[in-house]
């Protein structure tokens, strides 16, 4: 990591160096390195606004999966709840067939 920072660094003052030495005028260069300054600017928010518009998409994509998801969990939650429920008051109900018929047959002894 270092040396591509230095040889960045390195590239960038040679750069501004010949800029600066170059046959313009001190006003011309000027203008020069604050137009490409400019224009690298815009460039990069450009580019950070494309980013962040791509991380916002992506992010929105997985929320809707997610959702999806959730929704889906909870309808087979719903499902096995209810077949759940219907085995409980089905046993319920033999149980209490079970104990009324033990009841009639005490009672016709």
């Amino acid at each position: 990591m270092k040396s591509s920072r230095d040889f960045l660094l390195g590239f960038i003052t040679g750069v501004v160096a010949g800029i600066l030495t170059a046959p313009k005028s001190g006003q011309e260069s000027r203008q020069w390195i604050q137009d490409e300054a400019d224009k690298r600017t815009k460039d990069l928010q450009d580019q950070w606004n494309k980013g962040v518009e791509q991380v916002k998409t992506q992010v929105e994509q997985v929320k809707s999966q997610v959702n999806q998801w959730t929704g889906k969990l909870q309808d087979e939650g719903e499902q096995k709840k209810e077949k759940y429920n219907e085995k409980v008051d089905n046993l319920a109900d033999k149980a209490h067939e079970g104990v009324d018929a033990a009841k009639q047959s005490i009672k016709a002894e």
